[in-house]
């Protein structure tokens, strides 16, 4: 394993070294599907073992990261700041209150999220009477190009700003064959999503799976709801219903978002 490769400055170039460190080793057990052993830990950040071991001990004091044997994870710490901040934030409060509102939408799975580079970030989650259970825990990430938030929030930014975040990509993650190939597809279904003003994920994630969502229309940080169901479940009545839900709630969201 190499160390990690990151867009952050140097340990060294920042006021406090010490704790830029600390937080290269949440961010790198936060990324990891299993813990991780402390030769993992010094290899991945491309430091002495000494000083990861000084890292995590100091972590694990706080609460921060905890043990199973030789091996790291997060510590429940960090789950309880993330519950925190979402709690404080108007925008999550007001998709949930609005989404239990909403006729159609109230009974099934409904989703909140941003966009970070070419992934989805989940927000918030409401299950209606419906739920269903997939890969949307509160504060995961999804690649874009294969979810109707991601495509819905591509959609919404200005060209320029599009091609910028599209010229890195060399190769899109296809989970499912009914996932775009290229860029050019993916593009090309992004003009769709703004002719008809919603995004589908029509089993490009998952099969058995259908998405729709709808851009929150912002000058801010990008991002969209969406409502989650099984495809055999999908009819037109019941789309254009949950469409037109998702669409009052981001326009009802819209100016808690600007603020």
């Amino acid at each position: 394993m190499t160390a990690i490769a990151s867009s952050h400055p140097a340990a060294g170039d920042t006021p406090a070294p010490a704790a830029f460190r600390a937080v290269q080793v949440l961010e790198y057990l936060g990324a990891r599907s299993e813990p991780a052993t402390l030769t993992d830990i010094a290899i991945g950040l491309g430091i002495a073992k000494s000083s990861a071991s000084n890292l995590v001990t100091t972590l694990e004091a706080a609460h921060m990261l905890r043990r199973s044997g030789r091996r790291w994870m997060l510590g429940y710490k960090v789950l309880e700041l993330g519950q925190s901040m979402l709690a404080s934030t108007t925008l999550v409060g007001e998709f949930r209150r609005i989404t239990d509102a909403l006729p159609t939408l109230q009974n099934d799975t409904a989703l909140l999220a941003t966009l970070d580079g070419m992934e989805v970030i989940y927000l918030a989650r409401h299950d209606g009477r419906q739920p269903i259970r997939l890969a949307s825990d509160i504060g995961r990430r999804m690649p874009a190009s294969v979810t109707a938030l991601g495509k819905a929030m591509l959609a919404s930014l200005p060209p320029d700003e599009l091609d910028a975040r599209l010229s890195g990509v060399d190769a899109l993650p296809r989970p499912t064959k009914r996932a775009p190939r290229n860029v050019a597809e993916l593009r090309r279904e992004l003009t769709q999503v703004r002719l008809r003003g919603f995004a589908i994920d029509d089993e490009q994630n998952t099969i058995g799976v259908t998405c729709f969502a709808v851009p929150v229309p912002t000058t801010g940080e990008p991002i969209a709801v969406s409502t989650t169901l099984l495809t055999q479940r999908v009819r037109l009545e019941l789309r254009e219903r949950l469409i037109a839900d998702l669409t009052s709630l981001a326009r009802q969201l819209s100016p808690i978002a600007e603020r």
